[in-house]
């Protein structure tokens, strides 16, 4: 096992803020001078103030940055319908706003001893701790790793990190897939609809042979899983994390 990652509570400044899609944004936290450190994959305890009641709302974010991007951490939030947190996040956040950071937490990580060759499937902001995996297997030059990413979406202009996924996808080592679930343009040349067994098939080489990591919605990690289990996936190589 891998020495944990001492938790640590800290005051960190927005230094930027990327918008990523019309509802997701990143916010860039300034970690200068703050020893934190965390495996790709985990997540940080972040507080944030609500002013329409006063109270203090407690989210769990996942890191989206490399542990090598030093002197930053990176937090992809994608505002839900009725969220509390995710609106202030995404609408009334600026920069220089100061925000008390705790963590990391999860055992949902990847370092290159655990294996080699990773399939990595998401939906919708579930692609956060798969990107801080993708990116952090790029910037250390991990060029013995394989990884290939299915991600699914509900329309074009949802997909988060669009651009860095194709720069990505460049890399001999990296294969990202996109599947759309409700519209796609007319030149659309990725999948459409759910992810599914063929899909799986057609994309995966040596399936039983990978170490799986599953990041969405509860009912599409379950899903997820259930078609890995059919197609003879031991459970000990299947990774979770649902997202509500």
């Amino acid at each position: 096992m891998e020495e944990k990652k001492p938790v640590v509570e800290f005051r960190a400044k927005i230094k930027q803020i990327i918008t990523e899609t019309p509802t997701t944004k990143t916010l860039v936290f300034d970690l200068q001078g703050i020893d934190f450190d965390f495996y790709p994959g985990q997540y940080v305890m972040l507080q944030v103030p609500y002013p329409p009641t006063g109270e203090i709302l407690r989210r769990a974010y996942s890191i989206a940055n490399s542990p090598l991007k030093k002197g930053v951490l990176e937090l992809t939030v994608k505002r839900t319908p009725n969220g509390k947190a995710s609106v202030i996040l995404t609408e009334h956040t600026k920069v220089g706003d100061e925000f008390t950071i705790k963590g990391p937490y999860g055992k949902f990580y990847w370092v290159p001893q655990m294996g080699t060759s990773l399939v990595l499937i998401g939906a919708g902001s579930g692609i956060v701790p798969l990107m801080s995996i993708l990116r952090h297997i790029a910037l250390a030059g991990l060029h013995h790793v394989k990884a290939t990413l299915l991600y699914s979406n509900t329309h074009f202009e949802e997909i988060i990190y669009r651009q860095e996924l194709e720069d990505l996808d460049k890399l001999p080592n990296i294969k990202v897939v996109h599947t759309l679930t409700r519209s796609w343009p007319e030149d659309w040349k990725g999948y459409t609809g759910r992810i599914n067994t063929q899909m799986i098939l057609n994309e995966v080489e040596d399936i039983p042979a990978n170490l799986y990591y599953l990041c969405g919605p509860p009912q599409f990690v379950d899903d997820m899983e259930r078609i890995l289990l059919e197609l003879s996936v031991d459970k000990s190589q299947i990774k979770k994390e649902k997202y509500d």
